[in-house]
């Protein structure tokens, strides 16, 4: 017979087990892991549970819900391994067992890229005044659910869902081979999210002007961003090192073009190691653009000028300087010559049938004017309008360019030395030179100039990202930018924060291409500094902190094997002191 004290002991362990088994049931649900953190969320108890079988419905309103969604149930059939469709509702307003995407109802409040997303026990409702506010709930959606929601093939060798032919010479080339497979169902917390970005540019920078990547490998970089709520991609189109757009009026531009005529093998043995050619059709720029589209990113093509233009300059040597009636030979255009403006405005006028973004920028940066001086052109035009040194000259040549995009309905963007020779109405600056610009961007916000942040010290993606020189491929600059650099950065300077915020519309990264030498490469320099990025752009400031952020960033990265994206793993020097 047990001993009354055994009794007892057993007595006061059941009912620990069982207060402690009531605490679990009525604990506040798990936190989910959102990237970037959005408003406010509220998670409840139960789930709702999507399958093959459930539908994604979007209702009349915004014509482009239809992206939003057929985008949604592209991610979930991958996922599943099953084909899913979306289709349109007859006139549902709620989701009774489906995922619905609907502008009805939605809070103005929220802006155009806003939404509000229940999740109910009976179906998921996803409300939005405009569709890419849809678009950003249904990824939402999609980090809710289970890592298994992010499964896709990976990028190899410039082909989806390739397997390596080659060994990759360093390990940041290799390739992020996913080996998630197909689930049968997803199980999505019930609760609500509340969200809107901060900011309304919330880009990044790719160069394949130094090194060459093909049309796949820019679709999947912008597909990678819209994962992550980022909205623009700068394409650096045009420098020194070549010329990457087909410009029917200018065939010199490209001269790979006529080599492709002459031997069609060429195109064909295209490999992103190799490239039978450095530039881009039209047709394929046309469907970069459209693709991009139906992510809800902008494509901002970049066309340098009136530096950076020795590539220009090799197919239309005309535009160039004239001394002592000599052709000179160099990185800069004439900005004397009226002959230029015709040229680059006729390009110009070809690259607006391409690209519909209201923003084009001309870069206009580190250009050295070395020829200026003492070209009779340049002298004749600096006399004629009254300019009285070359930077004048530069800020002529920009002011000019502005106008004419204007006539077109376009707005001109150029890096920080466009604010040298003051202000330039209607058009955006992109600050850049850390500690160097930060005059003439601090008089130019004065004047009402529009900005776009992208700091040295924080978004040039091209520096190392720790300083284990054994390890880190080798970068461009002298600096470190770590993820926790990038996550510290603040895009709102305290003397734009008092007098007019709306100055500043947004944040962008850059990662020039000079060493870029794989697209495995590309990723891995990019993530996961651009979850940072995307969270300095979207979040609000209320509440940052870096290790709840780098707690969140380890779970997410889970996605990112999921997706297929190659990253850098963070290190010691990564972590929250």
């Amino acid at each position: 017979m047990m001993a009354p004290s055994c009794h007892v002991r057993i007595q006061v362990i059941i009912g620990v087990v069982i207060c402690a088994c009531a605490q679990v049931l009525h604990a506040e649900p798990a936190r989910p892991t959102l990237m970037p953190k959005p408003v406010q969320v509220t998670i409840a108890e139960g789930h709702f549970t999507i399958t093959p079988a459930t539908k994604v419905h979007y209702t009349a309103g915004d014509p482009r819900l239809v992206d939003a969604a057929e985008y949604l149930a592209g991610r979930l059939s991958l996922a599943f391994g099953k084909q899913i469709t979306a289709a349109q509702a007859a006139g549902a307003t709620k989701p009774d067992g489906a995922i619905l995407l609907t502008t009805a109802g939605a809070d103005a409040k929220l802006g155009a890229e806003g939404y509000s997303l229940t999740i109910a026990k009976s179906g998921v409702t996803i409300r939005a005044s405009k569709a890419a506010g849809a678009f950003y709930g249904g990824i939402t959606l999609l980090q809710l659910a289970p890592v298994a929601a992010f499964r896709a093939p990976a990028m190899v060798e410039g082909v989806l869902g390739a397997k390596p032919s080659v060994k990759p010479p360093r390990p940041c080339d290799a390739p992020n081979i996913p080996n998630a497979k197909p689930v049968s169902s997803l199980n999505v917390p019930c609760g609500s999210v509340i969200d809107k970005p901060r900011f309304q540019w919330r880009g990044l920078l790719i160069d394949p002007a130094r090194h060459f990547w093909t049309i796949d490998e820019l679709k999947q970089y912008i597909d990678y961003m819209a994962l992550h709520k980022l909205n623009s991609l700068q394409i650096h189109l045009t420098d020194h090192q070549n010329w990457c757009v087909e410009v029917m009026k200018h065939p010199a531009l490209t001269p790979e073009k006529q080599l492709n005529k002459a031997d069609p093998k060429r195109i064909a043995n295209q490999t992103y190691h190799k490239p039978a050619r450095r530039y881009y059709t039209q047709k394929e720029l046309k469907s970069l653009v459209a693709f991009a589209k139906k992510r809800f990113v902008n494509i901002v093509p970049e066309f340098e000028m009136p530096g950076h233009s020795a590539a220009f300059l090799r197919g239309c040597p005309q535009c160039g300087c004239s001394v002592d009636g000599k052709q000179m030979r160099g990185g800069e255009v004439c900005p004397g010559k009226e002959k230029t403006y015709q040229v680059l405005q006729g390009m110009l006028d070809e690259m607006l049938e391409i690209f519909p973004s209201r923003y084009i920028h001309i870069g206009a940066d580190e250009c050295g004017k070395r020829h200026w001086r003492k070209c009779t052109d340049c002298q004749k035009r600096m006399k004629s309008e009254g300019l009285t040194d070359v930077t004048q000259l530069h800020g002529y040549f920009v002011g000019r360019m502005s106008k004419y995009l204007q006539t077109k309905g376009r707005t001109l963007v150029g890096w920080d030395e466009i604010l040298e020779s003051g202000a330039k109405a209607g058009a955006i600056g992109m600050y850049w030179r850390s500690g160097r610009a930060d005059k003439f961007v601090k008089m130019a916000s004065a004047n009402g100039q529009y900005l776009v942040m992208s700091p040295t010290a924080h978004c040039y993606f091209d520096y190392v990202q720790s300083p284990d020189k054994k390890s880190e491929p080798a970068g461009f600059g002298r600096s470190i930018i770590t993820v926790k650099r990038t996550y510290e950065l603040e895009p709102m300077p305290d003397y734009i924060k008092k007098t007019n915020p709306k100055l500043v519309l947004g944040v962008q990264a850059n990662l020039w291409g000079e060493r870029m030498k794989s697209f495995p490469h590309i990723l891995y320099m990019t993530y996961p500094r651009a979850c940072a990025l995307s969270e300095v752009a979207w979040s609000p400031t209320k509440g940052r902190n870096y290790a709840e952020f780098h707690a969140r960033l380890l779970k997410h990265l889970k996605r990112l094997d999921a997706a297929g994206i190659n990253y850098r793993q963070p290190t010691a020097v990564d972590k929250p002191k």
